[in-house]
């Protein structure tokens, strides 16, 4: 159907970001993880728990061997246990070939979509094997911590979005379509606030002055398909949308308030919210981390923040935000494998008018993470994957970037060496 597709971007290719990826960033990420899961154990051993604290230290021992194989090398060993996914999980790695001749799978010589999705999927094994910490996030306190640094920001999209919502005059199709161009912009750049990319850090200045800025930043976007997608928007027969979610935080927070226009203007009547089932990529967003998001909102002194959880809370109980969760998700497969590994959510998907795709993960599993010429068209690369109209948000993050123009990589490259990981530039881009 399509010619053969290029070559997965991988830790072979030193000096790549997937490269230093594997070297530098991801080895923080456990060590922060295993920093905190060891304060754990020592404050258990202050308040005489000791079987918490033995606990805790399997966790950390499991973990250390993980960072030790990661960081020499070492072949990708088997899920353990009987997680509902093991067995999907094994039989990637199982099929998983070395991008090296003559050597193992292993850290460096597979795609980096598989060993970054492994890791995140080992650090869940070894809470989810443990006695006492089968329901613990390592990454919750970072999530609590970004959402308490990132609210101010957030308290002044809030009043925006109360204020516009509820004056707009849904007979003016050019307001409307202002408002909408902004809220998809704030969603789009919200994908700036990525923990695992900063290794967890929380970059306090990320959003700084965004909403004055939001509409001078258009000429960063690459690809802007915002036209088809309003278009699409305007479908009447089908009053579904859904959302394939990213970060928890500022992010979730701005996806809401798009999908509460879109409500709010009878764009759409039903907002399907699909987060992941485990903590995954430090700063995903988990069912945990919607009620808790919700709840922080329904009790902030900011009254546009508490008026939007509220509002938010009573979209959930009623079904008009629909929350749902699949294991496919937190697998290492790209979406051109979802008909065979998970049509019922294939199936599912192909109910929607529109699919908003969010983030620099989802876009590399759309894409296949492969080593794409920069001018192959968005559509090709998506290798068969389309089961309804779907929009890709991202700020690019990776090296892996479709759709663009003809010299248009060359000229970015010519005067920004790292425009394609850097977060500052974007993508709005629609295939049906």
């Amino acid at each position: 159907m399509f010619p053969e597709r290029p070559e997965p971007s991988s830790g072979k290719d030193e000096g790549s970001f997937a490269y230093l990826s594997i070297r530098d960033r991801m080895p923080v990420i456990l060590t922060k993880v295993i920093d905190s899961i060891h304060r754990r154990a020592s404050q258990f051993v202050k308040d005489n728990n000791l079987e918490m604290s033995e606990d805790a230290k399997l966790v950390v021992s499991k973990l250390s061997k993980l960072r030790y194989e990661m960081k020499t090398g070492k072949k990708l060993t088997e899920i353990e246990g009987n997680a509902a996914d093991a067995s999907l999980w094994n039989s990637a790695l199982k099929s998983a070939k070395s991008l090296v001749e003559n050597a193992e799978p292993a850290w460096f010589t597979v795609p980096w979509l598989t060993c970054e999705c492994f890791l995140y999927r080992k650090i869940y094994e070894a809470f989810s094997l443990s006695k006492h910490h089968q329901e613990f996030d390592p990454f919750h306190e970072q999530k609590e911590c970004a959402f308490t640094t990132l609210t101010q920001a957030m308290a002044s999209l809030a009043h925006h979005v109360v204020d516009r919502i509820e004056n707009a005059n849904q007979n003016e199709e050019v307001s409307l379509r202002l408002h909408f161009d902004t809220l998809l912009q704030f969603c789009l750049w919200g994908n700036k606030c990525d923990l695992s990319i900063s290794s967890g850090e929380i970059l306090s200045g990320q959003t700084d002055k965004l909403a004055s800025r939001i509409h001078h930043m258009k000429e960063r976007i690459l690809v802007d398909n915002s036209d088809e997608v309003w278009t699409q928007l305007q479908d009447k027969s089908n009053g579904r949308v859904d959302f394939i979610m990213d970060n928890a935080g500022f992010e979730f927070f701005t996806d809401l308030c798009l999908a509460e226009f879109l409500v709010h203007t009878n764009l759409a009547s039903v907002i399907y919210l699909h987060v992941k089932e485990i903590p995954w990529f430090v700063s995903d967003t988990t069912p945990h981390d919607v009620l808790w998001t919700l709840n922080q909102l329904k009790n902030s002194a900011e009254p546009a923040l508490s008026s939007l959880g509220k509002k938010w809370s009573q979209r959930i109980e009623d079904g008009t935000f629909i929350i749902r969760q699949h294991q496919f998700w937190s697998l290492p497969n790209d979406y051109s494998d979802m008909k065979s590994l998970a049509s019922d959510l294939y199936q599912d998907l192909s109910n929607s008018k529109l699919v908003i795709f969010k983030g620099d993960l989802n876009y590399r599993k759309l894409v296949g993470d492969r080593k794409w010429k920069p001018t192959v068209p968005y559509r090709e690369a998506l290798w068969g994957f389309c089961p309804a109209p779907l929009c890709a948000l991202r700020t690019l993050k990776c090296e892996c970037i479709v759709g663009l123009s003809e010299g248009q990589a060359e000229r970015i490259a010519a005067n920004e060496k790292d425009w394609m990981i850097n977060a500052s530039y974007a993508v709005l881009q629609y295939a049906q």
